[in-house]
């Protein structure tokens, strides 16, 4: 028998070129779109820095003061910085705390859409007129849709970071595949099959029964993600920041939230199968990250889905799987998964990536957003990405220098990466590169980004006030109910009661008040889909 651990884990992929590590700082000359701000404005008599402080969530970074590329950065757009940077399941708390007092720093990264939950405490200054007279490069490479979609009541509080909406790949371990005479799995029927194979078939051929076919480096609910792909659906992940996973059926004008639909359960069916027979690693549920990813690499599981980054940096690089196990090789399932009807797919996360605003009470606006535009020039994107020229590295399409590497290893380099998007500038060094190791993850790159993505109908939709009083207790219900109709301590018989249940805890009223925001919005007339 296979033993059973405790942990949960979430986590977020890191790459050389384009994972969205997020940071803020300000400051620096205003100067035509694409030049730089590091000439002084008077005459060739520099001023005196100007004081900017941030707060980001770490991303797996740290702060290093005399960091070189930092303190180049701070001299070309004469700057002081004062950074906070919190570790990401702490910042939400962290950043409330200091919402709850109206006193944040000049500039706050934060996740998609959760300004929306401060906007109206007048926290954020509305940077309209801002960015038309100090940000002709932010203008210029962020898309108008994207301005458009995070104005919130009109008005335009944050920066939107332009984000590539499949970010996630299913993988599974193709020298398995290999061993056991089995071809990449194109359907849920081969996908299952391949799971028994690689959890009673010795793949690593050791003679110890010590594998499991689906594991998990995340969240379970992503290894799950391809299954309710290939169901039409895409969940989300359970308790996550989107007021209720919801997709507009065929006919155009009725919404069903994902969570109490016909195809949900359908999905945690076949899932609840995969439990039955023995082939989920029974520690999904409760495994803690590094103890994940540490069974991931030392070869106890042969499929899980994640970030694109976890199965070439996470574990190949970071923790040297192939040191530990020389013939593992991960390999993308292409294309995805196909259910029973032919539908495959993944969740879409939208977008936009994160956001960034400037708060209401900063003395230096101007030069914060000066500071920001100077990031969206291609001279100020490289700096921020990967340090100092000739020292770090010597072209966006090359490999890392030694010093540039081992700084990155380190994860000190650059915190203050992607604060401000250049999708452009990612795509063209990340496709051109000749560095093997940006060779190899783009493989996963653009396997992930090249799925069907199924998005949330309510995706952008400003939180209501039905949300922030019920979504929370709805999240932790879906999330409980998920695990015990997987797990078979609760009877799928009873499914018609806990959509009852889901319905009284406040989902029908956190969905209803979602659907009315919608149609005021959009100006559509969509009805529910739910009695």
């Amino acid at each position: 028998m296979k033993s059973m651990t405790k942990s949960r884990f979430k986590a977020a992929g890191a790459s050389l070129l384009t994972v969205a590590l997020i940071a803020g700082c300000s400051g620096g000359g205003n100067e035509p779109a694409e030049t730089s701000t590091s000439k002084p404005e008077d005459g060739g008599t520099k001023k005196e820095p100007t004081a900017i402080s941030i707060i980001q969530p770490d991303l797996g970074r740290v702060w290093k003061a005399d960091n070189p590329g930092t303190k180049e950065l701070e001299a070309r757009t004469n700057v002081k910085l004062n950074v906070s940077m919190h570790p990401n399941n702490d910042f939400t708390s962290k950043y409330n705390v200091l919402a709850a007092s109206g006193d944040i720093p000049d500039i706050s990264r934060l996740s998609a859409f959760d300004y929306q939950n401060f906007a109206d405490q007048g926290l954020f200054l509305d940077l309209t007129d801002y960015i038309d007279e100090y940000g002709p490069n932010l203008k210029k490479a962020i898309p108008a849709e994207l301005w458009e979609l995070t104005k919130y009541k009109g008005k335009q509080f944050v920066i939107p970071y332009e984000n590539t909406a499949g970010k996630e790949v299913p993988v599974v371990r193709q020298d398995w595949l290999e061993t056991l005479g089995l071809n990449m799995p194109t359907n849920l029927d081969e996908f299952e099959a391949m799971l028994r194979a690689f959890t009673f078939d010795d793949p690593d051929k050791n003679g110890n029964n010590d594998t499991y076919g689906l594991g998990v480096t995340n969240t379970y609910s992503e290894s799950f993600m391809p299954i309710f792909g290939a169901y039409g659906i895409a969940p989300g992940f359970i308790g996550g920041s989107t007021p209720m996973p919801s997709y507009l059926k065929e006919d155009g004008s009725t919404i069903v939230p994902v969570a109490v639909s016909p195809e949900y359960k359908e999905a945690i069916t076949y899932i609840k199968r995969l439990w039955d027979a023995k082939v989920i690693d029974p520690e999904i549920f409760t495994i803690k990250a590094d103890q994940a990813q540490q069974k991931a690499a030392q070869g106890k599981i042969g499929y899980f889905n994640a970030w694109w980054s976890i199965a070439p940096q996470q574990l190949v690089m970071q923790l040297k799987m192939n040191e530990i196990v020389p013939e593992a090789k991960w390999e993308p399932i292409l294309p995805a998964l196909t259910g029973p009807e032919g539908k495959s797919g993944m969740f879409s996360f939208g977008n936009i990536g994160a956001s960034v605003a400037i708060s209401a009470k900063s003395k230096n606006p101007e030069e914060a957003i000066k500071f920001l535009d100077y990031l969206a020039t291609e001279e100020g994107w490289e700096l921020a990405r990967f340090g100092i020229k000739d020292t770090h590295y010597t072209s966006a399409t090359a490999p890392r220098t030694p010093e540039g590497q081992k700084a990155y290893d380190e994860k000190w380099l650059d915190p203050l990466s992607q604060i401000v998007s250049r999708v452009d500038l990612v795509d063209k060094a990340s496709n051109a590169s000749e560095d093997p190791v940006q060779i190899e993850n783009n493989r996963f790159i653009n396997a992930a980004a090249g799925y069907k993505l199924y998005a949330d109908i309510f995706y952008g939709i400003p939180h209501t006030d039905e949300y922030k009083m019920y979504g929370a207790d709805v999240a932790k219900f879906e999330e409980e109910m998920i695990i015990k109709f997987i797990t078979g301590a609760e009877s799928l018989d009873k499914w018609d009661s806990y959509v009852e249940s889901w319905k009284k805890k406040g989902g029908q009223t956190v969905f209803d008040a979602s659907i009315k925001k919608y149609n005021e919005l959009k100006g559509t007339q969509v009805v529910s889909g739910i009695n």
